[in-house]
């Protein structure tokens, strides 16, 4: 654990400073937001975007572009009557992928609707999104404007930003005064990779998987149902991590109040 504060940059009384810059998007909407290199010190992030901490957190694990119609209609309660007014009622802090696409637009755009507060920070690698004034010519996605702040990390691809996505959830809960949970919502390969990661590796947290999401999120569910699987990878999450699921389909209610009971509330 000492370790793993050190890498955090935990164990000190205050982080290197980073530079923040204001994202103006359209309707008057604006974000704070930072450039991270991929090693940069997650608490460092937090103090720069000004971010509320210690809080309890909710790091999203999911679906973007590929999520399909169905599996989007599937979870939008889940998502907006669920964990988004959970956020807001219980000043919990969501870090999620940051674009206008799947999950991280569902938490946006349900956000903007209801007009919550909570601080929605994406995490995502500036070489592939796009936002007003940075149009990189390897762009894959936009920033989506409804979210508060973002870290933008180096990279050239999606999944250069796992690691500090976690990290800057972790910095946040001020490595373990509040609690994390990982939550993952349909999700391909690299949801599969920051899953295992969550599960196994050095900065671990618990996972709540949405069956019914669709994708990996599935798969994951229907190993933890068995308890088992023939995939090794998936095994090796149900060894070794803390794994909870619940039907996509949930009531908002049920879910709301699965999440109190987890989080003390």
């Amino acid at each position: 654990m000492q370790q793993l504060r050190r890498l955090l940059g935990l164990e000190t009384e205050t982080a290197p400073s980073l530079d923040t810059f204001t994202i103006a998007f359209p309707d008057d909407k604006t974000a704070l937001a930072v450039r991270l290199s991929r090693n940069a010190n997650p608490k460092a992030a937090v103090e720069a975007l000004r971010l509320p901490h210690p809080r309890p957190v909710l790091v999203i694990m999911g679906g973007a572009s590929d999520m399909n119609p169905e599996e989007m209609r599937t979870t939008r309660s889940s998502i907006e009557d669920g964990l988004s007014r959970f956020a807001e009622e219980h000043n919990v802090v969501i870090v999620d992928g940051g674009t206008t696409a799947g999950v991280m637009g569902l938490l946006g755009f349900s956000r903007h609707r209801r007009h919550y507060h909570f601080p929605l920070v994406g995490v995502a690698p500036e070489a592939r999104v796009a936002y007003p004034g940075h149009n990189p010519p390897t762009r894959l996605g936009d920033l989506d404007p409804n979210h508060s702040h973002f870290a933008l990390v180096e990279g050239e691809d999606f999944g250069a930003e796992s690691n500090l996505l976690a990290g800057i959830g972790w910095a946040i809960a001020d490595s373990g005064r509040e609690t994390v949970l990982g939550v993952v919502i349909n999700g391909g390969d690299i949801v599969r990779q920051e899953a295992h990661a969550r599960a196994t590796g050095s900065l671990r947290f618990p996972l709540l998987v949405l069956d019914g999401s669709g994708r990996f999120a599935d798969e994951l569910a229907a190993a933890y149902r068995a308890g088992t699987s023939s995939d090794p990878l998936l095994q090796d999450i149900l060894k070794k991590g803390t794994i909870h699921a619940l039907p996509a389909n949930t009531s908002a209610d049920n879910l709301r109040n699965w999440l109190e009971n987890f989080f003390g509330m």
